[in-house]
């Protein structure tokens, strides 16, 4: 829900007690931030008492130069509250959407550097330039890590959903980001959403743990040992429903999964996204695809096939979509199951 300043009644607000305000304002600001920065600005009395409601969540996209205005916002509300003037309440960030800086405002100076551009085409001037830009994308990406390091210190103990984008259309394209260090972990989280490569790491390097997870959606990465199942398993025992997505073919691990074991001991729901084909009459793909329809068909477990993923749509827009329909209170991708019908016949047996 998106609420003006100027569409709030304010007579009628300010005379509602503190608690039934902050409950209020806690059921509207579930996209992302708008709705928190309007309220701030309604009047003196509603900001005071929509502080805390104001981060409830939280939506950074895709630049440095945005997260870096959020850290400095978020801090000094932080401020404002240990100096004892906000009737006790503190900010706090309970839903977080945060997609990766590929560059943003910094795209030329992070990613239009070239490494295997023969030297011999660049004059003295060019070089010196080429030199500067490299020297410019190192220091925005050092910055970006560090406010980075400092986001999670602050938000990751409070944390109930988190989505982080990471990659785009299935790739890990983005800039490395080397480990975010939360030594506090994630002890409150409930649903995490990854797309790309994990960063998070615990003290001293040490694995990150999920006590609380009960939904986890990973990309499909059966050959990067850093997003095993069995590893996401230990650190996050009570996974309920998982979610793999831009599956590209059947692995044992999907296999150990589809028969009914599989390293999550409490999995009560699988759904599987798999990948969508790149282009019309690719050979590749009908292949994947009968042999994904045999796979669902000797399957023990439910399954449920989410639509294939398109390239159509990027990653970070679907992600931020699925989001805001969760924290609003939808089912983003946890449709329920519904039975195949016995009818249903496998691409292989159909003549």
């Amino acid at each position: 829900m998106l609420l003006d300043h100027h569409d709030v009644h304010t007579p009628e607000m300010e005379n509602l007690p503190p608690e039934l305000l902050h409950e209020i304002c806690t059921l509207a600001c579930t996209d992302g931030g708008f709705t928190g920065c309007s309220l701030s600005l309604v009047s003196k009395h509603i900001r005071d008492a929509s502080r805390l409601a104001r981060f409830h969540s939280v939506a950074i996209s895709g630049t440095s130069k945005q997260l870096a205005g959020f850290l400095c916002c978020y801090n000094k509300e932080r401020a404002v509250t240990a100096e004892g003037k906000a009737d006790g309440y503190q900010p706090v960030v309970k839903h977080l959407f945060l997609a990766a800086a590929d560059g943003g405002e910094k795209r030329k100076e992070w990613n239009s550097i070239s490494t295997d551009e023969p030297a011999l085409r660049m004059n003295a001037g060019e070089e010196e330039e080429a030199a500067r830009r490299v020297r410019l994308r190192d220091t925005a990406l050092a910055a970006y890590r560090q406010d980075l390091v400092a986001l999670f210190r602050l938000v990751s103990r409070d944390l109930q959903t988190l989505s982080f984008v990471h990659c785009t259309r299935g790739e890990h394209e983005f800039p490395d980001l080397l480990h975010i260090e939360c030594d506090q972990g994630f002890p409150a989280l409930q649903e995490f959403y990854l797309y790309g490569k994990g960063p998070f790491v615990g003290v001293a390097g040490s694995p990150v743990c999920f006590p609380q997870l009960t939904r986890l959606r990973l990309p499909f990465s059966p050959h990067d040992k850093e997003e095993k199942l069995h590893g996401w398993a230990q650190r996050a025992p009570e996974v309920t429903h998982l979610c793999l997505s831009y599956v590209l073919w059947v692995s044992q691990e999907l296999q150990e999964l589809s028969t009914g074991g599989g390293p999550f001991k409490r999995l009560s729901s699988l759904y599987l996204e798999p990948r969508g084909p790149h282009a019309p009459g690719q050979t590749v793909y009908p292949r994947f695809k009968r042999n994904f329809d045999n796979f669902l068909d000797a399957a023990v477990r439910p399954i449920i096939v989410l639509p294939y993923v398109t390239h159509k749509v990027p990653t970070e827009e679907a992600a931020m979509k699925e989001w805001l329909d969760r924290v609003g209170g939808g089912i983003g991708c946890w449709c329920p199951f519904v039975p195949r019908s016995a009818r249903w016949v496998s691409v292989e047996t159909q003549t």
